[in-house]
């Protein structure tokens, strides 16, 4: 295997990301398990993740970019089942409850214990204190603080309110980095990129810069504007500057994602066959060697086949609505865990220059 590596998993319509550090420690970004979607989670999980205690196996990091059905479905039922180490929450409160799987969300954070629960904020410097392995650094960008979602709100405001709020992440190995953005929206970006604007040192704009982009809300044009009408706003992509973009995504869902406006400005941003959808090339895997060099390819069908859901029925899941399912049967799908060669897209290596990794004063 290589160094690093991170899984995008074809999940359907939500978000769920598995990252292997040197060390042999794993981080899963969002969890989404719904029969018929995609793959079944757990079945990969099972598989990869190391031994942990008491017969479970051990998730070193579970990270939560924020409390939607698209991210959490299956939280429960994941935590009674493997030995996670550390909890990864945005910083708010969520008065105004408006996923089906809340409660288990809920009743996930009140269960783990404190002294292993962790909410990051955006900060000039890497996160510090994390125990990761020497070579790998983690910047928050977003939130920016403690978030109140008042029960006051619509369920339009206090969702766009989670959105502006979103955990985003940006995970760095031998300078090859990877922004992990759940479903933060454009006012979420403008306040970064303000943030960070500016400064001319180690800690400006440039620390957005990243080989690999995972496609905020699913290719939703929210990342760039408001409404479909709207001019674009592109000095957040344009400073990240992906070589690939990545767009978790489920087939026929009920919002339209992703929405083509937004697929032709990453197109145009990263070039075309460097930005993948997971409807139609299944799981998309990044590997980095110790050198620095870094691959993206699709699955050939390998983690379909393998952890696709089982005929018999006997699997649980989240029960989200069908229309939000994301099928099976992609004619390209990803690798397995051995790294096995690419297939149908092509996998590009390159070396970049070496970025600050210092750990946080």
């Amino acid at each position: 295997m290589s160094d690093f590596h991170v899984w995008f998993f074809d999940v359907g319509q939500g978000d769920c990301s598995l990252l292997r550090f040197p060390d042999d420690s794993f981080m899963l970004i969002d969890v989404y398990r719904c029969r018929g979607a995609g793959i079944d989670i757990f079945r990969a999980l099972d598989d990869i993740l190391p031994d942990g205690q008491d017969g479970k196996k051990r998730l070193e990091h579970l990270v939560i970019s924020h409390a939607h059905d698209d991210h959490i479905t299956g939280i429960g039922d994941l935590h009674d089942r493997y030995e996670v180490g550390k909890l990864w929450l945005p910083m708010r409160e969520d008065r105004k409850q408006i996923a089906k799987n809340f409660a288990e969300y809920q009743r996930v954070v009140d269960a783990h214990p404190d002294e292993d629960t962790y909410r990051p904020q955006g900060s000039r410097t890497p996160l510090a204190g994390l125990e990761l392995p020497e070579c790998v650094s983690i910047r928050c960008f977003s939130p920016p603080g403690y978030i109140d979602i008042e029960e006051t709100l619509t369920e339009e405001e206090a969702k766009q309110k989670a959105h502006e709020n979103c955990l985003v992440l940006r995970v760095c190995f031998e300078d090859v980095s990877v922004i992990f953005t759940g479903d933060s929206n454009l006012a979420c970006w403008e306040r970064v990129v303000g943030y960070y604007e500016g400064r001319s040192d180690e800690k400006g704009l440039e620390v957005l810069d990243s080989v690999v982009l995972h496609a905020s809300h699913h290719g939703s044009r929210s990342f760039v504007k408001n409404e479909k009408d709207n001019e674009p706003w592109l000095e957040a992509l344009e400073t990240i500057s992906p070589e690939w973009v990545i767009v978790s995504v489920g087939e026929n869902n009920r919002h339209d994602h992703p929405h083509e406006d937004m697929m032709r400005i990453y197109r145009d941003q990263s070039g075309t066959d460097n930005v993948l959808e997971t409807r139609l090339t299944g799981t998309v895997i990044l590997e980095v060697d110790s050198d620095g060099a870094a691959d993206v390819y699709a699955d050939d069908g390998r983690i379909a086949e393998d952890y696709g859901w089982d005929d018999d029925g006997d699997d649980e899941d989240g029960g989200e609505d069908d229309d939000d399912r994301g099928g099976l049967g992609k004619a390209a799908a990803v690798a397995g865990v051995a790294g096995l060669a690419a297939s149908g897209i092509a996998a590009r290596k390159r070396s970049r220059a070496k970025l600050d990794n210092s750990p946080a004063a």
